[in-house]
């Protein structure tokens, strides 16, 4: 007993002669055919399909109104080429109920437009099961699948798979290095004799011939060619005297057997149906699934609820999980927070015990350090500026008097600077410029002379010179005006 058991699955196997519904993964259950004009068989496999409803359902469409056109393309970029595509389907089909493409793998720039008329059972079929959402696969795109299978081959040459189908007829399936060129379905004879079969294979292969040589095939020895029928055709005289590379022919059932798909025909089933069934049952998905658009939108809509409610369940299970993984770190982290803070909390009144008991003796020593910081503080020596200011009387004289003087220290670089403001005394006498300039210039030399440790620096004369002017006698000059100087050395 598995843990997840496979899906049951139903294939129809549509043609234009008939149905024949292959059940898969149910017990009990046997291939059903229904030719066309068979109600109570049509009625039959309905109802059988109706007592599966979670069967999945698939259309397998091998008919007339289907077809298949090779085109190549120029190198576009990928929205440009899926524009081209569109129109080119279009212009193909332009009555087709239903259109899609198929990219060769080999030739990147070929395509496969394919195209199913309205006149196809299959549509027929899809109406009836409208409400199963089935979807449709193309015999001949998973018979190519089939071909690369038998026939090792194709994979680097022309190949032709020939099948006989109950529902359907004679499908020709040419496939040029695993990619699908050209399928031909030719209708059952009346009845069943190999001599007839044999001619009606021979002249299908010849007509796909002159076909092929459109198609790029050169020579018929490069075609390979394999019969699924159980009598060996491939003996016959008509196919014998073709000039093929090779043509030999293989039972459905041994088919079946060689691939080791779960089910296949019986050993005297002449016909292919169960066979391509069962490879396509052997596969998650068609190689080439379709839907028509509304139903598609219906299916999108369906897949989005279900798994949709799968996924957000997972996800809160997924949640739940991490949160009860997580939960136990959170409680141990919480745990040691608390027992760090009582551990603190006690080490807290430990401290202030003996901070308590140790106050009689650290109170007065307290006490005398802040004493001997202040003591410090008076007794550092501080710079003052009387050393300056003595050096400076004496430079002074009864033409020149003190108005203003800013002292300033720095002590990283151990030097002072004494900035005096002067003012020149002219006695009342109105002076001209260039003797108030000339007097503060000889103040400035007696306070160099008196000062000589010290650097003096004229910063604002009485009247400092504007740029291209010059001092003459003939302007008034204001009453006693005042000049700057300053004086720079180290500190004593």
């Amino acid at each position: 007993m598995t843990l997840f058991p496979p899906r049951p699955r139903i294939i129809l196997m549509i043609g234009d002669d008939g149905v024949i519904a292959v059940p898969h993964e149910i017990p009990h259950a046997a291939p059903i055919f229904a030719p066309s004009e068979d109600k109570p068989a049509v009625q039959e496999i309905i109802a059988f399909i109706e007592q599966n409803p979670l069967a999945r359902l698939t259309l397998f469409a091998d008919t007339l109104s289907q077809d298949y056109r090779c085109e190549d393309l120029p190198p576009l970029n990928f929205f440009d080429r899926m524009k081209l595509i569109k129109r080119r389907l279009k212009q193909a089909f332009p009555s087709a109920q239903l259109t899609t493409y198929l990219r060769y793998k080999n030739t990147p720039h070929r395509v496969l437009l394919i195209g199913l008329h309205e006149s196809n059972p299959v549509f027929t079929w899809l109406f009836r099961l409208r409400k199963r959402l089935p979807e449709i696969a193309l015999l001949p795109v998973e018979g190519a699948r089939l071909s690369a299978l038998l026939m090792p081959e194709a994979t680097n040459g022309w190949a032709l798979l020939v099948s006989r189908q109950k529902s359907g007829g004679f499908r020709q399936i040419v496939t040029f290095k695993n990619d699908l060129v050209f399928t031909r379905l030719t209708p059952l004879p009346p009845t069943e004799d190999p001599d007839n079969e044999a001619e009606i294979i021979a002249r299908d292969i010849k007509a796909s011939l002159d076909y092929l040589t459109r198609q790029g095939l050169r020579n018929p020895n490069e075609l390979s060619v394999l019969l699924l029928t159980p009598d060996n055709l491939h003996d016959s005289l008509i196919l014998k005297n073709m000039s093929l590379k090779s043509i030999r022919s293989v039972s459905p059932a041994q088919a079946a057997k060689r691939l080791g798909l779960p089910f296949g025909p019986e050993e005297n089933d002449s016909s292919s149906d169960v066979l391509f069934a069962a490879h396509l049952a052997s596969r998650l998905l068609p190689a080439l699934p379709l839907m028509l658009p509304d139903a598609r939108e219906v299916w999108l809509t369906q897949f989005v609820r279900t798994w949709g409610m799968r996924v957000s369940v997972a996800c809160l299970a997924a949640v739940v999980v991490l949160t009860l993984w997580r939960a136990g770190d959170f409680a141990a982290t919480l745990y040691q927070t608390q027992k760090e803070a009582l551990r603190l909390a006690k080490t807290h009144f430990i401290l202030a015990q003996e901070q308590a008991q140790a106050a009689p003796l650290t109170e007065p020593l307290a006490r005398l350090r802040q004493a001997l910081e202040r003591r410090h503080i008076y007794e550092r020596p501080t710079p003052m500026p009387w050393r300056g200011l003595n050096e400076l009387a004496p430079g002074l004289d009864q033409h020149s008097q003190l108005v203003a003087l800013q002292w300033n220290k720095n002590e990283n670089a151990e030097t002072e600077s004494i900035k005096v403001v002067l003012r020149v005394i002219n006695d009342g006498v109105p002076a001209d410029r260039a003797e108030t300039v000339a007097s503060f210039s000889r103040i400035a030399q007696n306070i160099a002379s008196a000062m000589p440790d010290y650097s003096i620096i004229a910063v604002k004369p009485p009247y400092p010179a504007l740029p291209q002017e010059s001092v003459t006698a003939a302007l008034p000059v204001a009453e006693d005006p005042t000049g700057e100087i300053l004086l720079e050395g180290n500190l004593p």
